[in-house]
């Protein structure tokens, strides 16, 4: 038992020195004004993951949202986990997909809002050194469903590779 537990912990040791991590992730300010009403919002969502080989990771974002439209102020917290696939390889840029699971839970003053939702996210990583890239999603095909609480449901299904779903972010590779 004593060798197999020290089998164990080798090989534990072994994968941890050798892994490869990063972590990053992004930050987001919007101002938007309609009429006389403005509406800000900030969102903030640090990433971890990890490269299993050349061409395959698994990452996990977990952010919080605050958004304030005039004088109501909302308050969100999302968990979105991905799998991430990098088909092409250049010396110093990548070209990849994720495919991503999200969950959001927004409070409006006594309203709440499940959501939830699945998508591809087409990106580009640019290895600036061999410890930092700077990576890009653009567009999405994806698919939400949310859920008021006490209220109605609602279905949402994007297809776009345009700036409208542009995402920016820095990671840092351990």
């Amino acid at each position: 038992m004593k060798k197999i537990l020290m089998t164990l912990v080798a090989v534990a040791m072994a994968t941890t020195m050798n892994a490869q991590w990063y972590v990053g992730g992004g930050v987001g300010y919007n101002h938007m004004k309609v009429g006389d009403v403005k509406t800000n919002t900030f969102k903030l969502v640090p990433e971890v993951g990890y490269n299993l080989n050349e061409k395959w990771a698994v990452g996990l974002g977990i952010g919080y949202t605050y958004q304030k439209s005039g004088d109501e102020k909302t308050n969100g917290f999302i968990v979105a986990p991905y799998l991430r696939h990098t088909f092409v390889k250049w010396e110093k840029v990548n070209l990849f997909c994720d495919l991503g699971l999200a969950y959001n839970y927004i409070k409006a003053g006594d309203v709440k809002t499940n959501t939830f939702g699945v998508g591809l996210f087409p990106g580009l990583a640019v290895n600036l050194n061999e410890k930092i890239s700077f990576v890009t999603k653009i567009g999405a095909l994806s698919y939400i469903h949310s859920k008021v609480t006490d209220g109605p449901k609602g279905d949402d299904f994007n297809i776009g590779l345009d700036g409208s779903d542009l995402q920016f972010s820095v990671y840092y590779n351990l």
